[in-house]
Parts: structure tokens; sequence; C-alpha cells
């Protein structure tokens, strides 16, 4: 990534939370408020769901029509503004956020638009029923959303600024003959990173009972995304690291899912300072662009392992230095006691 200033990354945090929250907000702000003028003038009971032939096939209240923009909008601009902030503490900046901001910005135009839409042409009708088919202003709604984010893309600049750091070798632990060597630690997901998990797992939780009570089929959708959420929170969250005379082993406190590094596939070992969005796009179980695959829970140093069968592999740890250490000199003794 290139090296750019400091103010260039304040200008492209700016209009990152210019196009990902302010402007999402002002958009569901008009929609709502215009749903609520509406309510008045639609059915109490209105169409919420059509069928692949135009016509309305699920009902609900009219109220879950603003209800559900409103936790959608809101609820999306404050998630976006959430990863932004934290992604960006360090001070690094990349592609990765200027895409989630156009995405936070066209996404939220499509769905303000096609909720709007699906209620407005429902004012006067006596019957649900009688709804027209929203198929076009479906196909409007999604486009729009498209040129949305596009614009939303050129709307910030491109900047780039990599929190990371070149790798540094690891200097082996020194181990007499015989001796053996154990290090341990346990590995905790940032805090603005835990944050987003729960805060996306109670947004599908309340997408589900609204969709639910509004008689919508959604709701074993936002059900199994809040479970699937909810998973992700138990097992990805915290990590206990080991390294011993087997290798590097990566393991979720609830067991499952484990990674690691046998000594015998270790070519080398350093130490490396990691920036989860500019290096790996996020948190969690990660693929980077440049072929590392990581647990990355939080900024900061982290302990790289160079192996023999595949990519680099990461996991940012405290005393990254400490662990590298004895991992390179077990791998080493394990090296020369190859034939």
């Amino acid at each position: 990534m290139t090296t750019t200033s400091a103010a260039d990354v304040r200008r492209a945090r700016r209009a990152y939370l210019a196009v990902a929250t302010w402007i999402p907000i002002a958009m569901t702000s008009v929609a709502v408020a215009l749903m609520i003028m509406w309510l008045g003038d639609v059915p109490a009971s209105i169409a919420v769901h059509w069928g692949p032939g135009g016509a309305p096939d699920r009902f609900g209240p009219a109220w879950s029509s603003p209800l559900l923009a409103a936790i959608l909008g809101y609820g999306l601009a404050g998630l976006f503004a959430g990863i932004g902030a934290g992604g960006s503490r360090s001070g690094e900046w990349g592609p990765v956020l200027r895409f989630l901001g156009a995405l936070s910005c066209g996404l939220s135009f499509f769905l303000a638009t096609l909720i709007t839409v699906a209620l407005a042409v429902q004012r006067g009708l006596a019957d649900a029923a009688d709804a027209p088919s929203i198929l076009i202003p479906l196909a409007i709604a999604a486009g729009a959303g498209i040129i949305t984010g596009i614009s939303a893309w050129f709307l910030q600049p491109a900047v780039a600024v990599s929190g990371g750091s070149a790798a540094t070798p690891a200097s082996a632990l020194a181990l007499g003959p015989g001796e053996r060597a154990v290090w341990l630690r346990t590995a905790t997901m940032a805090r603005p990173a835990i944050i987003a998990i729960i805060g996306v797992t109670l947004l599908m939780a309340a997408l589900a009972i609204t969709s639910g009570l509004a008689g919508g089929e959604l709701w074993w959708l936002f059900t199994a995304l809040a479970v699937l959420f909810a998973i992700l929170s138990a097992t990805t969250c915290v990590f206990r690291v080991r390294v011993s005379e087997a290798g590097l082993r990566v393991t979720s406190i609830a067991g499952f899912p484990r990674f690691g590094v046998a000594s015998a596939d270790v070519a080398g070992v350093s130490v490396v300072n990691v920036a989860p969005v500019a290096d790996f796009g996020g948190w969690g179980i990660r693929s980077g662009l440049d072929g590392r695959f990581g647990i990355v829970l939080r900024g900061g140093e982290a302990i790289q392992v160079a192996r023999r069968s595949g990519g680099p592999f990461v996991v940012t740890v405290d005393d990254a230095a400490t662990g590298a250490a004895v991992l390179s000199a077990l791998a080493a003794r394990e090296t020369a006691a190859r034939p």
C-alpha cells in the first residue's frame, strides 16, 4: 500500500462516515417519515410479500413497514459506523473500508426505496389483495441502489495506508539438549469486532421477530442468520494458542474450529504487526489478498509462520515474540533430527 498523510486518512474517514452512516440515516429518516404519514391511506393489513406471478400472497399490519425500514436502516448505519471506527483505530485505511462505505450507502438506498414503494403502491386501496406487482419497482430500486453504491465509492478518496509492518524473523530460544518448552496464551477478539458480531446477531433476531409479527415468510431466514451469528460469537471470539514440540496449535475456546502448523511443516517464524482491516479485510478467520491465512482477532503483534506446504499462517496474540522464539527453536530441533 502507498504511504499517505494523516490528513488523507482523516479525509477518507470523514467521507466514509458520510456515505456509510449519515446519508443512510437521512434516507431512512425520510422513508420512515413518509410511511408514517401514509398509514392512514393504506389498509390496516397490507401486502408484505408478492408471489412469482406478481400477486400479493402474504399480509401484515401496516405499521410493520416503517418499523422494518427503521430497524434495517438505522441498524445497518450503526453497524457500518462501528466497523469504520474500529477498523481505522491505528491510523490505517484501505480499499476494503472504501468498499464497505459504498456497500452501506447502496444497500440502505435499495432497502429504503423498496419498502417505501411497496407501501406507496397500496395507498387508496380498500383491500391489500388488490396491490399491484412490485417487480418493476424492485428492479428499479436494485438498479438505483447499485448506482448509489458506485457513486458512494467515487465520493470517497482513494487512500491506502497499512498499519502492518514487515516481518521480523524470530530469534530462536536457546534450549539445551533434551530440554522441553511449551508456550500458552489466550487470544481474544477486539472489542469493536465483538460488538459488531453481537450487533448483527441482535439485528437478525429483531428482523425475525418483526417479520414473524408482520406475517412475512422470511422470519425463518432471519432466525437462521441470528443462530449463525450466535454460533460465530461462541466459536470465533476467543482462541487458545499453544506452541509445543508438536508445533503451533490454535483452538477455539469452544473446542472447534482448530488450526495449526506442525513443527515439520515450519519453514520459518517471524513476528509481524497486523492491521486487521488493512491487511485482512476484517477480524476473525481470514484469508488475505497476499496469500496469508490468519486468525486475526485484533490489531497488533502476531506470530507468522512460513509453511512448507502452503502460504503463511498468522495468529494475533500477546507476547508474540516469545511464542515465535519458542516455535523457531522447536522447529529447528525438528529439522535437525530428520535423517
